[in-house]
């Protein structure tokens, strides 16, 4: 058996430091010219080399004790291993005649235990029950093992009295207080009803609360501090405390201490560590069987992690000692969030207002990044998905972190504590290889090297893993590949993604955010915050079609979703954001089937009105509330409605306008669109598909886009109504025809004064309608717009959106968007799932690694 090597806190020997003081010599005494040996001075320059080394070696055996002795010192412990957390399912074949009680405790093991390897066993938390009628219920587990009643030593009445756990270490907190519970005897009548208690064998037991120092605490206070690694409590010391004038008092407890003679009893968790992270459907055996009860997890554990090791402490003591344990800059969020749970490999900190216009300031938001256990991961990192992250993502570990930083944030600030989100990428490239080189191993070289590249965890490679919101660019696979032995060069680099809008039916811009823009069609809800550069998944809606989005434009951040059902095409749900996507109420509303979206102000509160085919209906966005149908024809209630639009004019007053179904016109309101207060405006038998506001100044127009009779009917294009309140414009209906031949106006936008239309066929048109006697202007066949027959040269424009400053331009369709950038006439496709030069991330996003595709061939197999 060999021994372990001593550490070596200073490899200087004896001539190393002889140079370095006869160097030291010539640079601050020039007049000492001789430095031979013979010099008494030299003589004794070497004699203190000799003590020095001397005392260099015994520093350098300073046994592995002291070290941790010196972290102590400095309030830094050790950090014990942390308990792997999991969902269990308990069930019956049938449902139950009597309520089944699962205990607390219950311990649980694997269906498959490893040969020669201590068996994983979780115990349950709380103990829980199948009521009658049910078939199963769901309990949170530990992996651990459960210590009860452990009789760790007897109250001297003296300060600083100090006991031990005889199973150590006891388990990182979970955010569960029977993690660790220390009771000391109490006596009877001593200890009133409120008092925290415990019944043992006869005998009461206080329960003494666990505390990081005896700082601001009362005398008789009953709080102890834990080093959970080496099992140790310590009671309070004495001490002299200064008074106001500074001197020094006689010594007293800085806290309560226990009473001489009394039991001290701990109830703890001990055990944990990595091996706790098993996979999902793997933990079926009860140890203690229940009677026709079975048990697994539906998801895999997490949280599981082993004790800090001594290296990792010695680097993270310094963090500790400059860290006021209070979460004041990000990297405090940050490091605070990672000691809270074993389930978090990664935390980012970031200040929502510097990000989002609606996020109120002093809001900060915390982003998780789950651990993988490394069977997960793989051995290449290929395990590091998207999927595999989010099945790990635990409410319970993010609950106990928002708990840890909520009670360490300075006084006025907000924290929200979420978990990050994953653009998936993949890469597509030609690599040529020496000819020396084996071309299968060099490709499973080059394919790891992706892996550990473009990863959210830290990697060999990544030692802190992809950094939040940076693009990755062409140049990042070069470097990361050229650095790979055995490859000449390579090209045809092509970086994927997966998810891009496709089939967009509808398109809105965002008045507060730069840049961003929501795209929908399907069961997603594309956004972007770079002016379509890139698409992000906003919402996701399985079973549903979106069909409309709306932004509001006077409140950051509401941003509301129409969606028709997959099941019920006749029907549609209401979803709505408050932070442009980020997350969505859990309120939705279902009603008959929605055709067209506006956002509305009424007495402060948001309103948005509904366009349906039975009706307009309102809905007061504000808890509690539910769909109204606003009466607009008291002669036809149930008159359907193709679109809606709501203004406020430069005199305040709200302005609503509704397209009926049925070739009835337009309906407008100047009462803010109550029922009672609509009007017919007409046009008489025209059939208003769709319609919006532009604001021109001061001035507001109504613009009415007009359905084609068939598809060979050129159509006859817009309509515009100043909005003047109750009264009519001069000119009333002012038509927009000329030159038009796109068939029916399928989407309007508007910058300054410009219009443009989408049409059926002929793609975008525009006019300057500011301009007497305007004609459409039309689209070349080279504008970059996508092509059909030649009779209908352009595909559909469903929809179209212009940022507030007016560039650039999205056209939406059923081969996706297309923007036309500002001073041009050309649209660039903008949901390629291809890109040369980039892919880029929101700010607070990360990269995933997909399934890459190389293809390695020699250098003699090149022309």
């Amino acid at each position: 058996m060999t021994s372990l090597p001593s550490p070596r806190l200073d490899d200087r020997g004896f001539a190393q430091l002889v140079e370095q003081a006869r160097a030291r010599v010539q640079a601050s005494c020039p007049d000492w010219t001789d430095l031979s040996p013979h010099d008494p001075g030299m003589v004794l320059v070497e004699v203190f080399a000799h003590l020095t080394e001397t005392m260099l070696y015994r520093l350098n055996r300073l046994p592995e004790k002291a070290y941790v002795e010196f972290l102590r010192l400095l309030g830094v412990k050790l950090q014990p291993p942390a308990a792997a957390s999991v969902r269990l399912r308990f069930t019956l074949a049938r449902p139950a005649e009597r309520a089944v009680e699962v205990p607390r405790n219950t311990p649980v093991t694997l269906a498959r235990a490893s040969s020669g390897a201590e068996p994983v066993v979780f115990h349950t938390a709380d103990a829980v029950t199948i009521p009658v009628g049910s078939t199963e219920v769901d309990v949170l587990a530990y992996h651990c093992e459960q210590v009860d009643a452990e009789l760790a030593g007897t109250g001297t009445g003296q300060p600083g009295l100090t006991v031990k756990a005889k199973r150590p270490p006891i388990v990182a907190p979970t955010g569960d207080s029977l993690d660790l519970v220390v009771g000391v005897e109490a006596q009877p009548g001593e200890l009133d009803a409120r008092a925290p208690a415990r019944q043992y064998e006869g005998r009461t037991y206080r329960i003494w609360k666990e505390v990081e120092n005896f700082a601001a605490l009362a005398p008789d206070e009953p709080a102890y501090v834990v080093d959970r690694m080496t099992g140790t409590i310590t009671f309070a010391p004495s001490a002299r405390l200064a008074n106001e004038a500074g001197e020094l008092g006689a010594p007293r407890a800085l806290a309560g201490i226990p009473r001489e003679g009394s039991q001290i009893l701990l109830w703890y968790r001990c055990g944990g560590g990595d091996r706790g992270n098993v996979a999902s459907n793997t933990l079926e055996v009860l140890k203690v069987p229940i009677p026709g009860v079975k048990v697994t997890n539906p998801t895999p554990a997490t949280g599981g992690r082993p004790a800090e090791t001594l290296d990792n402490a010695l680097l993270r003591g310094p963090q500790e000692l400059h860290s006021l344990r209070r979460a004041v800059t990000a990297g405090d969020f940050e490091l605070l969030a990672l000691r809270s749970s074993g389930a978090v490999a990664r935390a980012k900190a970031v200040t929502l207002a510097q990000l989002w216009a609606h996020a109120p300031a002093g809001t900060v938001e915390v982003l998780l990044v789950p651990a993988l256990p490394p069977d997960v991961q793989g051995a290449a990192g290929e395990g590091i998905t998207e999927a595999t992250l989010r099945e790990r993502e635990t409410e319970e570990a993010r609950a106990r972190i928002l708990a840890e930083l909520d009670v360490r944030r300075p006084l006025g600030t907000a924290c929200h504590v979420e978990w990050a989100r994953y653009k998936t990428v993949r890469v597509q490239a030609r690599v040529v290889a020496h000819r020396e080189e084996d071309a299968a191993a060099l490709r499973t070289r080059l394919i790891e090297r992706l892996h550990r590249t473009l990863t959210p965890l830290p990697s060999s490679l990544q030692p802190e893993g992809w950094r939040f919101g940076q693009a990755l660019r062409a140049s990042h696979v070069y470097d990361a590949l050229l650095a790979e032995p055995g490859v000449s060069y390579l090209d045809k680099v092509r970086l994927m993604v997966d998810e891009v809008p496709k089939e967009v039916r509808t398109l809105a811009a965002d008045n507060f955010q730069s840049g961003t823009f929501y795209a929908g069609g399907g069961e997603t809800l594309f956004r972007t915050v770079n002016d379509a550069d890139g698409w992000e998944k906003a919402g996701l809606f399985p079973g549903e079609d979106v069909d409309a989005v709306e932004a509001h434009p006077t409140r950051a951040g509401y941003v509301a979703v129409s969606a028709r059902l997959a099941s019920d095409a006749k029907r549609s749900r209401i979803h709505v954001s408050f932070d442009c996507g980020e997350t969505w109420d859990s309120d939705t509303h279902t009603l008959d089937a929605v055709e067209d979206m506006a956002w509305a102000e009424r007495d402060g509160v948001p309103v948005l009105l509904l366009a349906t085919r039975v009706g307009l209906f309102e809905l007061m966005v504000r808890p509690g509330a539910t769909p109204i149908q606003v009466l607009v024809d008291p002669a036809s209630q149930d008159l359907g409605f193709f679109a809606v639009a709501a203004t406020t004019d430069a005199r305040g007053a709200v302005n609503v306008a509704a397209a009926a179904m049925g070739t009835r016109g337009v309906f407008l309101s100047a009462g803010g669109g109550r029922s009672g207060t609509f009007r017919p405006i007409g046009p008489k038998g025209a059939d208003v598909r769709v319609l919006e506001v532009q604001k021109d100044g001061p001035r507001s127009f109504l613009w009415a886009g007009l359905a084609a009779a068939s598809g060979a009917d050129p159509g006859k294009g817009c309509l515009c109504w100043e909005l003047m309140g109750s009264a009519d414009p001069p000119d009333g209906w002012r038509p927009f025809d000329k030159n038009w031949d796109g068939g029916s106006c399928l989407s309007l936008s508007f910058s300054g004064s410009t219009v443009y239309a989408g049409s059926h066929h002929v793609g975008v048109l525009w006019l300057d309608a500011s301009r007497p006697g305007v004609t459409w202007k039309r689209p070349d066949v080279g504008c970059g717009l996508p092509l059909r027959e030649a009779e209908r040269l352009f595909q559909p424009v469903y929809a179209l959106a212009t940022s507030p400053t007016g560039a650039p331009l999205l056209a939406g369709g059923p081969e996706g968007v297309f923007r036309r950038p500002k001073d041009s006439e050309r649209y660039e496709p903008v949901s390629t799932q291809e890109f040369t030069e980039k892919v880029t991330l929101p700010p607070t996003w990360l990269l995933c690694s997909g399934p890459h595709v190389l293809e390695v061939v020699t250098d003699d197999a090149e022309p």
